[in-house]
Protein backbone atom coordinates (compact mmCIF):
# COMPACT_ATOMS: atom_id res chain seq x y z
CA UNK A 1 0.00 0.00 0.00
CA UNK A 2 1.48 3.36 -1.12
CA UNK A 3 0.96 6.70 0.94
CA UNK A 4 3.28 8.28 3.35
CA UNK A 5 6.42 6.54 5.30
CA UNK A 6 5.74 4.14 7.88
CA UNK A 7 6.90 4.64 11.36
CA UNK A 8 8.52 1.46 12.91
CA UNK A 9 9.75 0.83 16.81
CA UNK A 10 11.57 -2.43 17.85
CA UNK A 11 13.36 -2.86 14.62
CA UNK A 12 16.39 -4.25 16.97
CA UNK A 13 13.57 -6.92 18.23
CA UNK A 14 12.72 -10.39 16.95
CA UNK A 15 9.24 -9.35 16.10
CA UNK A 16 10.14 -5.74 14.73
CA UNK A 17 13.17 -7.23 13.12
CA UNK A 18 10.94 -9.53 10.77
CA UNK A 19 8.21 -6.56 10.35
CA UNK A 20 10.94 -4.85 8.95
CA UNK A 21 12.04 -6.95 6.42
CA UNK A 22 8.20 -7.81 5.60
CA UNK A 23 8.15 -3.88 4.83
CA UNK A 24 11.41 -3.60 2.71
CA UNK A 25 9.99 -6.69 0.88
CA UNK A 26 6.32 -4.62 -0.14
CA UNK A 27 6.75 -1.71 -2.98
CA UNK A 28 7.80 2.05 -2.55
CA UNK A 29 7.59 2.82 1.03
CA UNK A 30 9.41 4.87 3.17
CA UNK A 31 10.18 3.05 6.05
CA UNK A 32 11.38 5.03 9.09
CA UNK A 33 13.22 2.80 12.25
CA UNK A 34 12.67 4.58 15.53
CA UNK A 35 15.75 3.27 17.33
CA UNK A 36 17.82 4.32 20.20
CA UNK A 37 21.38 5.05 20.48
CA UNK A 38 23.47 8.20 21.32
CA UNK A 39 23.94 9.95 17.67
CA UNK A 40 22.53 9.68 14.59
CA UNK A 41 25.82 7.72 13.44
CA UNK A 42 24.88 5.53 16.13
CA UNK A 43 21.28 5.21 15.19
CA UNK A 44 22.56 4.24 11.63
CA UNK A 45 25.54 1.66 12.85
CA UNK A 46 22.40 -0.19 14.64
CA UNK A 47 20.33 -0.20 11.59
CA UNK A 48 22.74 -1.49 9.47
CA UNK A 49 23.53 -4.57 12.09
CA UNK A 50 19.73 -5.55 11.84
CA UNK A 51 19.85 -4.95 7.81
CA UNK A 52 22.93 -7.25 8.14
CA UNK A 53 20.78 -10.07 10.36
CA UNK A 54 18.51 -9.59 8.24
CA UNK A 55 20.36 -9.89 4.81
CA UNK A 56 23.72 -11.42 3.38
CA UNK A 57 23.54 -9.13 0.27
CA UNK A 58 20.59 -6.64 0.92
CA UNK A 59 17.91 -5.79 -1.82
CA UNK A 60 17.37 -2.56 -3.24
CA UNK A 61 14.71 -1.95 -1.59
CA UNK A 62 16.90 -1.85 1.86
CA UNK A 63 17.69 2.28 0.64
CA UNK A 64 14.35 2.85 1.63
CA UNK A 65 14.44 2.37 5.17
CA UNK A 66 16.06 5.39 7.45
CA UNK A 67 17.51 5.69 10.85
CA UNK A 68 16.38 8.33 13.40
CA UNK A 69 17.24 8.86 16.89
CA UNK A 70 14.87 8.49 19.42
CA UNK A 71 14.33 6.70 23.11
CA UNK A 72 11.18 6.27 24.37
CA UNK A 73 12.45 6.52 28.05
CA UNK A 74 12.97 10.41 27.45
CA UNK A 75 9.71 12.81 27.21
CA UNK A 76 9.22 13.61 23.13
CA UNK A 77 10.65 10.24 22.47
CA UNK A 78 14.04 11.97 22.46
CA UNK A 79 13.32 13.37 19.31
CA UNK A 80 15.33 16.55 17.84
CA UNK A 81 12.98 19.29 17.07
CA UNK A 82 14.66 18.85 13.37
CA UNK A 83 13.44 14.90 13.18
CA UNK A 84 10.08 15.47 14.99
CA UNK A 85 8.76 17.74 12.81
CA UNK A 86 9.59 15.50 9.63
CA UNK A 87 8.14 12.91 11.12
CA UNK A 88 5.00 14.65 11.30
CA UNK A 89 5.61 15.76 8.13
CA UNK A 90 5.66 12.42 6.49
CA UNK A 91 4.49 9.21 8.46
CA UNK A 92 1.09 8.38 7.94
CA UNK A 93 1.58 4.64 9.56
CA UNK A 94 2.62 3.83 12.89
CA UNK A 95 3.85 0.25 13.98
CA UNK A 96 4.83 0.10 17.53
CA UNK A 97 6.66 -3.20 18.29
CA UNK A 98 9.26 -2.02 20.79
CA UNK A 99 8.80 -2.83 24.45
CA UNK A 100 10.63 -4.33 27.59
CA UNK A 101 10.02 -8.53 27.56
CA UNK A 102 12.31 -8.63 30.11
CA UNK A 103 10.33 -10.43 33.08
CA UNK A 104 12.28 -9.36 35.94
CA UNK A 105 12.49 -5.54 35.77
CA UNK A 106 11.06 -3.65 38.44
CA UNK A 107 7.74 -2.68 38.22
CA UNK A 108 8.50 0.91 37.63
CA UNK A 109 11.30 0.16 34.95
CA UNK A 110 8.71 -1.84 33.52
CA UNK A 111 5.83 0.74 33.72
CA UNK A 112 8.92 3.20 32.17
CA UNK A 113 9.16 1.42 28.53
CA UNK A 114 5.85 -0.24 28.70
CA UNK A 115 3.55 2.67 29.76
CA UNK A 116 5.21 5.71 29.53
CA UNK A 117 6.28 5.14 26.34
CA UNK A 118 3.36 4.14 24.92
CA UNK A 119 1.40 7.57 26.43
CA UNK A 120 5.09 9.25 23.74
CA UNK A 121 4.03 7.43 21.04
CA UNK A 122 0.34 7.80 21.35
CA UNK A 123 1.37 12.21 21.80
CA UNK A 124 3.55 11.62 18.21
CA UNK A 125 0.44 10.10 16.75
CA UNK A 126 -1.96 12.95 17.54
CA UNK A 127 0.35 15.33 16.55
CA UNK A 128 0.19 13.18 13.58
CA UNK A 129 -2.96 13.19 13.09
CA UNK A 130 -4.00 16.78 13.84
CA UNK A 131 -2.23 17.44 10.42
CA UNK A 132 -4.64 15.01 8.72
CA UNK A 133 -2.26 12.52 7.62
CA UNK A 134 -2.59 9.45 10.20
CA UNK A 135 -4.21 6.15 8.76
CA UNK A 136 -3.15 3.69 10.96
CA UNK A 137 -1.75 3.26 14.37
CA UNK A 138 -0.53 -0.78 14.78
CA UNK A 139 0.33 -1.62 18.50
CA UNK A 140 1.83 -4.34 19.66
CA UNK A 141 0.80 -6.12 23.08
CA UNK A 142 0.60 -9.70 24.45
CA UNK A 143 -2.10 -12.55 24.46
CA UNK A 144 -0.82 -12.57 28.37
CA UNK A 145 -2.10 -9.48 29.30
CA UNK A 146 -4.47 -12.04 30.35
CA UNK A 147 -2.38 -12.30 33.12
CA UNK A 148 -3.10 -15.85 35.19
CA UNK A 149 -6.64 -15.84 34.38
CA UNK A 150 -8.56 -19.14 33.54
CA UNK A 151 -10.86 -19.91 30.96
CA UNK A 152 -11.36 -18.15 27.93
CA UNK A 153 -9.76 -14.78 26.78
CA UNK A 154 -11.60 -13.21 24.24
CA UNK A 155 -9.95 -10.34 22.45
CA UNK A 156 -12.03 -7.92 24.06
CA UNK A 157 -11.28 -8.89 27.52
CA UNK A 158 -8.65 -6.51 29.25
CA UNK A 159 -9.46 -6.67 32.99
CA UNK A 160 -11.21 -9.82 34.08
CA UNK A 161 -9.69 -9.28 37.62
CA UNK A 162 -6.74 -11.44 36.46
CA UNK A 163 -3.47 -11.49 38.53
CA UNK A 164 -0.11 -11.29 36.59
CA UNK A 165 2.68 -13.94 36.43
CA UNK A 166 5.72 -11.20 36.24
CA UNK A 167 5.45 -7.13 35.73
CA UNK A 168 6.17 -7.31 31.75
CA UNK A 169 2.04 -8.71 31.47
CA UNK A 170 1.55 -6.23 34.34
CA UNK A 171 2.65 -3.33 32.11
CA UNK A 172 1.35 -4.39 28.72
CA UNK A 173 -1.76 -4.95 30.23
CA UNK A 174 -2.17 -0.96 31.79
CA UNK A 175 -0.29 0.23 27.95
CA UNK A 176 -3.73 -1.47 26.73
CA UNK A 177 -5.51 0.29 29.67
CA UNK A 178 -4.06 3.37 28.95
CA UNK A 179 -4.71 2.82 25.00
CA UNK A 180 -8.12 2.74 25.77
CA UNK A 181 -8.52 6.17 26.17
CA UNK A 182 -7.29 7.05 22.75
CA UNK A 183 -10.24 6.11 21.13
CA UNK A 184 -9.83 8.83 18.70
CA UNK A 185 -7.06 7.44 16.82
CA UNK A 186 -7.19 4.83 14.01
CA UNK A 187 -5.71 2.02 16.31
CA UNK A 188 -5.85 -1.45 16.50
CA UNK A 189 -3.95 -3.69 19.00
CA UNK A 190 -2.39 -6.70 18.13
CA UNK A 191 -1.86 -9.45 20.73
CA UNK A 192 0.46 -12.52 20.02
CA UNK A 193 1.27 -15.36 22.28
CA UNK A 194 4.45 -16.85 22.53
CA UNK A 195 6.37 -15.83 19.48
CA UNK A 196 8.78 -18.37 17.87
CA UNK A 197 10.66 -18.74 15.05
CA UNK A 198 9.56 -18.97 10.84
CA UNK A 199 7.01 -21.85 10.38
CA UNK A 200 8.84 -22.42 6.86
CA UNK A 201 12.77 -21.62 7.58
CA UNK A 202 12.64 -21.98 11.49
CA UNK A 203 14.28 -18.80 11.42
CA UNK A 204 14.61 -16.72 14.61
CA UNK A 205 17.81 -14.48 16.35
CA UNK A 206 16.62 -15.34 19.56
CA UNK A 207 16.52 -19.13 21.51
CA UNK A 208 14.26 -17.93 24.48
CA UNK A 209 11.06 -19.27 26.51
CA UNK A 210 10.17 -22.30 24.62
CA UNK A 211 13.42 -22.87 22.99
CA UNK A 212 14.98 -23.05 26.78
CA UNK A 213 13.10 -26.34 27.50
CA UNK A 214 13.72 -27.95 23.98
CA UNK A 215 16.97 -27.17 24.43
CA UNK A 216 17.50 -28.10 27.84
CA UNK A 217 15.24 -31.58 27.04
CA UNK A 218 17.79 -32.53 24.44
CA UNK A 219 20.73 -31.93 26.76
CA UNK A 220 18.99 -34.08 29.69
CA UNK A 221 19.22 -31.37 31.62
CA UNK A 222 14.94 -31.15 32.53
CA UNK A 223 14.04 -34.85 32.79
CA UNK A 224 11.13 -33.26 34.94
CA UNK A 225 8.89 -30.53 34.10
CA UNK A 226 7.35 -28.65 37.06
CA UNK A 227 3.74 -28.22 35.46
CA UNK A 228 0.64 -29.98 34.70
CA UNK A 229 0.07 -32.01 31.39
CA UNK A 230 -3.04 -30.60 30.64
CA UNK A 231 -1.29 -27.02 31.10
CA UNK A 232 -2.03 -24.90 27.35
CA UNK A 233 1.28 -24.06 25.90
CA UNK A 234 0.18 -21.52 23.00
CA UNK A 235 2.86 -20.29 20.61
CA UNK A 236 2.41 -18.95 17.18
CA UNK A 237 5.53 -18.50 13.99
CA UNK A 238 6.73 -15.27 13.79
CA UNK A 239 5.34 -14.89 10.15
CA UNK A 240 2.07 -15.14 11.52
CA UNK A 241 2.31 -12.82 13.68
CA UNK A 242 3.47 -10.19 11.00
CA UNK A 243 1.03 -11.10 8.59
CA UNK A 244 -1.52 -10.09 11.24
CA UNK A 245 0.64 -6.75 11.38
CA UNK A 246 0.51 -6.16 7.78
CA UNK A 247 -3.05 -6.97 7.61
CA UNK A 248 -4.29 -4.47 10.63
CA UNK A 249 -1.77 -1.86 9.08
CA UNK A 250 -3.71 -2.25 5.77
CA UNK A 251 -7.07 -2.53 6.67
CA UNK A 252 -7.87 1.26 7.77
CA UNK A 253 -11.52 -0.11 8.91
CA UNK A 254 -9.95 -2.73 11.67
CA UNK A 255 -10.33 -1.25 14.83
CA UNK A 256 -9.80 -2.52 18.61
CA UNK A 257 -7.89 -5.89 19.99
CA UNK A 258 -6.68 -9.06 17.74
CA UNK A 259 -5.20 -12.29 19.23
CA UNK A 260 -2.86 -13.36 17.12
CA UNK A 261 -2.85 -16.55 19.09
CA UNK A 262 -2.64 -20.45 17.88
CA UNK A 263 -5.90 -20.43 20.32
CA UNK A 264 -7.81 -23.80 19.43
CA UNK A 265 -4.84 -25.19 18.13
CA UNK A 266 -2.42 -24.74 21.17
CA UNK A 267 -0.82 -27.82 22.35
CA UNK A 268 -1.39 -28.29 26.04
CA UNK A 269 2.18 -29.00 27.72
CA UNK A 270 1.82 -33.29 27.57
CA UNK A 271 1.02 -32.83 23.80
CA UNK A 272 4.04 -30.32 23.40
CA UNK A 273 6.53 -32.87 25.10
CA UNK A 274 5.31 -35.90 23.08
CA UNK A 275 6.01 -33.86 19.96
CA UNK A 276 8.91 -33.05 21.00
CA UNK A 277 9.90 -36.33 22.09
CA UNK A 278 9.08 -37.81 18.61
CA UNK A 279 10.62 -35.28 16.24
CA UNK A 280 14.23 -35.41 18.27
CA UNK A 281 14.02 -39.06 19.83
CA UNK A 282 14.39 -38.28 22.80
CA UNK A 283 12.31 -39.56 26.33
CA UNK A 284 9.26 -37.43 27.19
CA UNK A 285 10.49 -35.50 30.54
CA UNK A 286 7.85 -36.73 33.22
CA UNK A 287 5.74 -33.72 34.77
CA UNK A 288 5.66 -33.15 38.47
CA UNK A 289 3.94 -31.11 40.96
CA UNK A 290 6.36 -28.00 41.79
CA UNK A 291 5.38 -24.99 43.44
CA UNK A 292 9.22 -23.45 42.65
CA UNK A 293 11.75 -23.58 40.35
CA UNK A 294 14.24 -24.33 43.13
CA UNK A 295 16.56 -27.16 42.38
CA UNK A 296 15.79 -26.61 38.11
CA UNK A 297 18.84 -25.03 36.11
CA UNK A 298 19.18 -21.46 35.18
CA UNK A 299 16.92 -20.10 33.01
CA UNK A 300 13.90 -22.04 34.17
CA UNK A 301 12.04 -19.25 35.60
CA UNK A 302 11.59 -17.88 32.70
CA UNK A 303 9.59 -20.44 30.49
CA UNK A 304 7.72 -22.72 34.09
CA UNK A 305 5.62 -19.88 34.36
CA UNK A 306 3.91 -20.39 30.93
CA UNK A 307 3.85 -24.14 31.23
CA UNK A 308 1.24 -23.75 34.00
CA UNK A 309 -1.21 -21.83 31.69
CA UNK A 310 -4.99 -22.08 32.23
CA UNK A 311 -6.45 -20.10 29.14
CA UNK A 312 -7.06 -20.50 26.05
CA UNK A 313 -7.31 -17.25 23.59
CA UNK A 314 -10.41 -16.90 21.16
CA UNK A 315 -9.04 -15.50 18.40
CA UNK A 316 -12.09 -15.60 16.14
CA UNK A 317 -11.38 -11.26 15.07
CA UNK A 318 -7.91 -12.54 14.14
CA UNK A 319 -9.07 -15.16 12.13
CA UNK A 320 -11.51 -13.15 9.96
CA UNK A 321 -8.96 -10.18 9.51
CA UNK A 322 -6.64 -12.90 8.28
CA UNK A 323 -8.34 -15.01 5.96
CA UNK A 324 -9.51 -12.05 4.61
CA UNK A 325 -5.48 -11.04 3.36
CA UNK A 326 -5.31 -15.25 2.78
CA UNK A 327 -3.89 -16.28 5.25
CA UNK A 328 -4.62 -19.17 7.68
CA UNK A 329 -3.36 -20.25 11.65
CA UNK A 330 -0.73 -22.44 11.80
CA UNK A 331 -1.12 -25.60 13.54
CA UNK A 332 2.14 -26.06 15.66
CA UNK A 333 2.30 -29.80 15.28
CA UNK A 334 3.16 -28.96 11.39
CA UNK A 335 5.87 -26.66 11.83
CA UNK A 336 7.71 -27.87 15.02
CA UNK A 337 10.07 -29.61 13.57
CA UNK A 338 11.45 -27.09 11.56
CA UNK A 339 11.89 -25.02 14.64
CA UNK A 340 14.10 -27.46 15.88
CA UNK A 341 15.61 -28.42 12.39
CA UNK A 342 17.05 -24.62 12.66
CA UNK A 343 17.88 -24.96 16.05
CA UNK A 344 20.16 -27.51 15.41
CA UNK A 345 21.47 -26.23 12.00
CA UNK A 346 22.67 -22.77 14.08
CA UNK A 347 23.76 -24.80 17.55
CA UNK A 348 20.86 -22.85 19.25
CA UNK A 349 21.83 -19.17 17.82
CA UNK A 350 25.75 -19.99 18.13
CA UNK A 351 26.46 -20.03 14.30
CA UNK A 352 23.44 -17.41 13.17
CA UNK A 353 22.11 -17.34 10.05
CA UNK A 354 20.50 -14.80 8.17
CA UNK A 355 16.62 -14.41 7.90
CA UNK A 356 17.69 -14.32 3.84
CA UNK A 357 19.66 -17.28 3.62
CA UNK A 358 17.43 -19.46 6.03
CA UNK A 359 14.65 -18.87 4.03
CA UNK A 360 16.75 -20.03 0.62
CA UNK A 361 17.71 -23.36 2.31
CA UNK A 362 14.39 -23.52 3.20
CA UNK A 363 13.09 -23.53 -0.39
CA UNK A 364 10.52 -20.32 0.77
CA UNK A 365 11.86 -18.08 -1.48
CA UNK A 366 14.28 -15.38 -2.12
CA UNK A 367 13.97 -12.26 0.02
Amino acid sequence: MSGGAILLTGATGFLGMDALARLIERDGEEIVVLIRAHSDGEADERLQKVLARLYDKPPASAARVRAVRGDLLQDGLGLSAEDRVRLIDSVDRIVHCAASISFELPLTEAREINVEGVARMIELAREIAAGGSLRRFVHVSTAYVSGRHSGEFAEEDLDVGQEFRNTYERSKNEAEQLLAGASDLPLAIARPSIVVGDQASGWTPVFNVLYWPMRAFERGLLAEVPAREDSIVDFVPVDYVTDGILALLDDEGARGTYNLVAGEEALTAGELVELHSSVTGREPARFVAQETTAGLPAGAETFVPYFDVRCRFDDARARALLERAGVERPDPSDYLARLIAYAHRTNWGKRPISRQASMLVAGAGST
